[in-house]
C-alpha cells in the first residue's frame, strides 16, 4: 500500500500487506477460540528485526484438506453493535464483507467459502485505526499465527497487528488515495475491496497456497491482486448497494436460523 516513487499512479493505490521475516524454527503450540469454532494455533516468531520481508509459512498439507461437510453457523461475532444505526465505517465494511462470504458465490467460493468468515472475524477484531502515509488502506505486520479449525481442517493465519489508515481511502474521499479506478475512495465498495484484498493473504487455496500472493513492497504484485479480487468479486461488491445494514443483519440472522436443527414437540 507504499506508492514506489519511480513510478507515478494517480488512479490507484497499493494494496499491500506489509510482512515481518518469520523465524520458523521458534514455535510454540496454543489453542484459541476463533469465533463459535475451536482452533488449534501455531505462533510463529519473528527474530527482533524491522527489515521488512515476504513472509511464507506454508501448512502442513493436510491442515488445507477439510473434513466432511459439518454443520456451520457463521454470524457477525466482531461487530461492536446489533443496532444499525450505531455501526462504524469499520462495522459496515465488515458486514458487507460478511454478507459476500455467506454467500454461495464465485467471490465466497474464491476464499474458501463460509469458512473463511472467521478469518475475517479475526482480522477486525485485530484492526485498530491510526493515522499512516496516505497511500496506505490497511497494514498488517508482525509474528503470525497459524490457526486450524478442529471441526473442518480450514486453515488461515492472523497477524500481531493490522491497522487501518485514518488518513486513507478507508475513510477520506481524496482521489490520490484511490485503490481502484473503478472504485471511488471512502465508499463502501473500496472499503470492502481493501478488507477482501487483506483476506486473500490470510487464507489458502489450491495448492496449500495463499489466494493472494505476498506482495509487500512488490508493486506489480499488488495491482495484480488488487485486479484479481476485482475479477472474481466486482458482481458482489457491485450488488452491496441493494442492501442496508438493517436487511443484512436480518440476512445474517434468517441463514444462521434455517441452518439450525429442528427441535420438534410432543
Amino acid at each position: 500500500m507504499r506508492r514506489t516513487k519511480s513510478l507515478q499512479f494517480t488512479s490507484a493505490v497499493l494494496l499491500v500487506t506489509h510482512f515481518t521475516l518469520i523465524n520458523s524454527a521458534a514455535q510454540s503450540a496454543l489453542v484459541k477460540s476463533a469465533g463459535s469454532d475451536r482452533y488449534n494455533a501455531i505462533k510463529e516468531t519473528a527474530p527482533e528485526t524491522n527489515t521488512p520481508g515476504v513472509v511464507s509459512a506454508p501448512l502442513p498439507e493436510e491442515s488445507t484438506k477439510h473434513s466432511a461437510p459439518v454443520m456451520f453457523h457463521p454470524s457477525p461475532t466482531a461487530l461492536k453493535s446489533r443496532d444499525p444505526e450505531k455501526l462504524g465505517v469499520i462495522d459496515r465494511a465488515y458486514l458487507d464483507a460478511f454478507t459476500i462470504l455467506n454467500d454461495e458465490n464465485s467471490c465466497s467460493l474464491f476464499f474458501g467459502g463460509r469458512y473463511a468468515i472467521n478469518a475475517l472475524t479475526e482480522l477486525i477484531r485485530e484492526l485498530k485505526p491510526r493515522y499512516m502515509d496516505r497511500n496506505i488502506a490497511i497494514k498488517m505486520s508482525g509474528e503470525t499465527t497459524i490457526f486450524q479449525s478442529q471441526a473442518t481442517g480450514f486453515s488461515f493465519r492472523l497477524f500481531e497487528k493490522a491497522e487501518v489508515n485514518l488518513s486513507g481511502s478507508f475513510y477520506q474521499n481524496t482521489l490520490h488515495s484511490a485503490v481502484s479506478s473503478l472504485f471511488r475512495p471512502n465508499t463502501r465498495e473500496t472499503r470492502v475491496l481493501v478488507l477482501l484484498h487483506e483476506l486473500g493473504h490470510m487464507v489458502k487455496g489450491p495448492g496449500n497456497r495463499w489466494v493472494l500472493p505476498d506482495d509487500g513492497g512488490d508493486l506489480s504484485q499488488s495491482l495484480k491482486n488488487t485486479a484479481q479480487v476485482i475479477s472474481v468479486c466486482k458482481q458482489q461488491i457491485d450488488s452491496l448497494s441493494k442492501f442496508t445494514a438493517s436487511q443484512q443483519l436480518a440476512m445474517a440472522d434468517e441463514v444462521s436460523d434455517t441452518n439450525q436443527p429442528s427441535v420438534q414437540t410432543p
